[in-house]
């Protein structure tokens, strides 16, 4: 169930997509305000990853457009995921994979364009819409943000 946001803030739920384990994989995500009206939304391919890395790459994608998005620096950014690794990661970073540094680093560099970033766990059931755009990503063959 959608929960109201801080005024002015904004949120992402976002969601990987695999077939097989390592398998073809794609990311999605969607945007939206504090009065839960959608803002963005992307899908796109993202190769042969396996379903921990996958969930990792879509955190970096949204974290990443939102940063380019001059409309949300400064603001509070809540990133929403279904997956329990991922989440713990972002809040534990001693239990962080030593070989995807590249990817927690990006996240902690563009972290300093928000006033605030919360990493939260959310049921599979609250990411219907995210869900739906990673199955998409699989099947692409480019990027679609909108």
């Amino acid at each position: 169930m959608w929960s109201p946001q801080i005024i002015n803030s904004f949120k992402w739920n976002m969601d990987g997509s695999f077939l097989g384990k390592p398998g073809p994989s794609g990311i999605g995500g969607v945007l939206q305000n504090h009065h839960g009206h959608l803002l963005g939304i992307f899908s796109l391919p993202v190769g042969i990853l396996d379903s921990n890395i996958a969930k990792l790459r879509v955190v970096v994608k949204a974290i990443e457009l939102s940063a380019s998005n001059y409309l949300l620096h400064h603001k509070h950014i809540t990133i929403e995921s279904d997956s329990t690794n991922v989440i713990s990661w972002m809040h534990n970073p001693h239990n962080r994979p030593w070989m995807h540094w590249e990817l927690f680093s990006t996240v902690q560099r563009l972290t300093r364009f928000f006033g605030s970033i919360t990493f939260a766990h959310v049921y599979r059931e609250s990411n219907n819409m995210a869900d739906c755009m990673a199955k998409q990503g699989v099947r692409r063959s480019n990027v679609f943000i909108a």
